[in-house]
């Protein structure tokens, strides 16, 4: 646990959230998902909102780490 510590005390985390964003939110990785419905819902929607949740989570935790 104290590796997953060290990482979110960096200043750098941030710009690694940020290009992972990019990455998973850019048109290549969101053509993947094109025309496929998946629990009854388009799996554009479904990834997306997966790839959100993810990002914001990441970020919580990075903000409550360098908080203390």
């Amino acid at each position: 646990m104290a590796s997953l510590h060290d990482l979110l005390s960096q200043k750098d985390f941030w710009i690694l959230l940020f290009f992972l964003g990019w990455v998973l939110l850019n048109w290549p990785m969101l053509s993947l998902a094109d025309a496929i419905i998946l629990l009854g819902m388009p799996a554009i929607l479904v990834y997306i909102s997966a790839v959100w949740m993810i990002l914001i989570l990441l970020m919580y935790l990075f903000d409550r780490g360098n908080s203390g």
